[in-house]
């Protein structure tokens, strides 16, 4: 018989779809949604089939069919990516304007190496059957949320309309017991579970609770699973035999058949963009799949995103409230340090009250525990000749190098070059190099010596290199071997500790002082998590917030000098009157080049040629172009221009008007992020 007709996908930053030749036998074991192995180049690689094979005349335009490469094998039918996630790809691929290889690649890694032990998984669980599972009674408040999820989640969908609600509980408000009786409710019907967590850092802890609570064996995912892991699970996804999942953003696209009920806990965390190749949003993905196939999507936060509100406010989400603590716990204590008032202790690199030390001496020497929360890593961030004020930079990104002392180096976080700290000033030859500003390394250097009863553990990116040392920092602190945990933002994220009773930010000032729109809401958010990791046992909580800024909006709703609503709503009006979100939908397109000249004028070109077009479209407005706020990263140049619309269908034909002239004679890179985390 004749060979036939494929058309596939591969998994580069290529947006063009490839035809091959294959096999009749081949053929009838494919699929919409296979792997098929294919010659590419110099070299073989796998690929997605993107339709049915076709006869030999259905051969596109310019092509010979002589000359086609054929296809070398095609994955077996356990590889092949469900139709509802195949839709959810293609959905993924026209909205975020990303190749669909790519997309495919990200939703299905595995499938690549094919599942030569596949079916290992699914017969484990298969064999090990289930365990009664222990459901804690629910509080009269955690109830009502739960009948009112209930409601939404089987009530009748109209044309276009969704299942979708915010759960909005404050901090301690047991959100999770809510899921887990949900999640219990949907598996007893006969349908399946995702829980996205924004880190994986938080994935063990909610792992361990769904098991106990659920009598189910619960899945894992995430980037770093390793590949037979991934092989397994997804197996046992596809033959239904593993129900229940949880994993950070990359889980949206999980294979899990008969999908019931999402839950993207902290919906409002930054974290849920994936920031390169793909770019897309795992909340708003998680919408579109519940759409997709029918499931309850719950959007859990204490301090819900502005787009999540207005959407309620729109009547497109409903909205359930947890307005208190479990066992009526009361709120922390929140006591705002003004720094540019208070004594300050000497000696150490970062800026500390001797008030706020004294209260740290006393929680500990009453046998509680402290959270210190500083959002930088590293002993101090920057190195100063105090001779000329040169400051040692990254010479392949527009940033200072990160001192760390310990190995005597300095890094950058950006790139990841590395340089030993010098003995002199590379410019003046000076040896008065000063380490200036503080970071987690030293605070966790110089705490000991103010505070010798203290037995520090320190969570962030450098210390935790790995899930399981991660998993045995926090088990530690938990099991009271130390007494204080010092972090950044990997410290305030749902983490559950009863022993904590004070916690400290160092520096509040560094989140709302960062230059994007953004910028005020996220700081509250932020400090709001922060201070919800204290008071979660039987001892009241306290919070110490140290500022240079006491009056600042953030601090004020922090300390309930004004209401939260009232700060909400002035964020609403300025971002309605500046056409930002949620009022205005926003892509960035980024022109990157090693050659600086050649970055600045392709964006200016790039500028020029949209700014044509957009002429008669009132809903389009153009920023730009400007130096990204990172301006050179990895040795490469990058001009940022921003289109903001109040049109999503004209934002996205300027956006392929950019991508089509970036295609006819820049030199320069073009990408393209559809509703950007951050415009700084």
């Amino acid at each position: 018989m004749q060979d036939l007709l494929i058309t596939v996908a591969v998994p580069r930053p290529l947006d063009s779809l490839f035809t091959y030749r294959i096999s009749s036998d081949l053929a009838e074991r494919v699929r919409v949604g296979s792997w098929v192995l294919v010659p590419f180049g110099r070299t073989k690689l796998h690929a997605f089939a993107v339709d049915e094979p076709k006869p030999a005349d259905a051969i596109p335009p310019g092509l010979e069919f002589e000359k086609l490469k054929q296809v070398l094998e095609v994955g077996p039918e356990s590889s092949v990516i469900p139709g509802e996630v195949f839709e959810l790809c293609k959905w993924t691929h026209e909205y975020y304007h990303s190749p669909l290889g790519e997309v495919l690649h990200a939703a299905m890694p595995g499938a690549a190496l094919g599942l030569k032990s596949a079916r290992r998984e699914a017969r484990q669980l298969e064999q090990s059957g289930r365990v009664p599972g222990v459901l804690h009674e629910l509080t009269a408040r955690q109830q009502e949320a739960f009948e009112a999820l209930e409601q939404i989640r089987h009530r009748t969908l109209e044309k276009g309309s969704s299942r979708v609600a915010l759960l909005h509980g404050v901090t301690g408000s047991g959100k999770t017991e809510v899921y887990l009786s949900v999640a219990r409710k949907a598996l007893d019907e006969g349908r399946s579970v995702l829980i996205l967590a924004p880190e994986i850092a938080l994935t063990p802890q909610l792992h361990e609770r769904f098991e106990a609570a659920l009598g189910e064996r619960v899945g894992l995912w995430h980037s770093a699973l390793p590949d037979a892991q991934r092989r397994d699970q997804t197996a046992a996804m596809m033959s239904g035999t593993l129900r229940v999942v949880i994993g950070a953003r990359s889980a949206v696209f999980c294979p899990l058949r008969d999908l019931g009920l999402i839950v993207v806990d902290e919906e409002h965390d930054s974290t849920y963009k994936q920031e390169d190749r793909v770019r897309y949003h795992a909340r708003d993905l998680a919408v579109v799949r519940g759409r997709m196939g029918g499931a309850l999507v719950v959007l859990g936060s204490a301090t819900p995103s502005l787009d999540t509100l207005e959407r309620v406010r729109e009547g497109k989400y409903a909205k359930v409230d947890l307005p208190e603590r479990v066992m009526s716990r009361a709120m922390p204590q929140i006591d705002v340090v003004d720094l540019a008032e208070e004594p300050r202790v000497e000696g150490i690199q970062a800026v500390m009250a001797e008030r706020t030390l004294e209260a740290i001496r006393q929680e500990l020497d009453a046998g509680n525990q402290v959270m210190v929360f500083l959002n930088r890593r590293g002993f101090a961030a920057f190195l100063l000749c105090e001779e000329c004020s040169e400051v040692s930079g990254c010479p392949h990104c527009s940033i200072s190098l990160t001192v760390h002392k310990r190995n005597r180096e300095l890094r950058c976080h950006v790139c990841g070059h590395l340089e030993q700290i010098p003995d002199a000033c590379a410019k003046c030859r000076s040896d008065r190099l000063i380490p200036v500003g503080a970071g987690t390394e030293s605070l966790e250097d110089e705490l000991p010596k103010l505070l010798p009863e203290a037995r520090i553990l320190r969570l962030d990116r450098d210390q935790v290199t790995s899930a399981t040392r991660l998993s045995d920092v926090l088990e530690r602190f938990r099991k009271k071997e130390g007494n204080l945990l010092l972090g950044t933002q990997m410290l305030v994220k749902g983490h559950d500790f009863p022993g904590v009773t004070l916690v400290v930010a160092i520096l509040a000032d560094a989140l709302f002082r960062y230059p994007d729109f953004r910028a005020p809401e996220r700081a509250l958010q932020i400090l709001t998590q922060v201070a919800g990791r204290a008071g979660r046992g039987e001892m009241p909580g306290r919070v110490m917030v140290q500022t240079f800024s006491p009056e600042h909006p953030v601090i004020q709703v922090l300390c309930g000098e004004s209401g939260i609503e009232e700060f909400l709503e002035g964020e609403r009006e300025l971002r309605e009157a500046l056409r930002y979100p949620p009022f205005a939908r926003l892509a960035r397109i980024r022109v990157e080049s090693p050659e600086r000249a050649h970055a600045r004028r392709d964006a200016l070109r790039l500028s020029e040629h949209l700014s044509a077009l957009v002429r008669e479209m009132p809903a389009i407005e153009i920023l730009g172009p400007s130096e990204a706020f990172l301006e050179r990263a990895k040795g490469i140049t990058r001009w940022d221009l921003l289109i903001k619309s109040t049109s999503v269908r004209d934002l996205h034909r300027i956006v392929n008007a950019a991508r089509a002239a970036s295609r006819g004679g820049l030199e320069s890179h073009v990408l393209v992020d559809i509703d950007p985390s951050g415009v700084g």
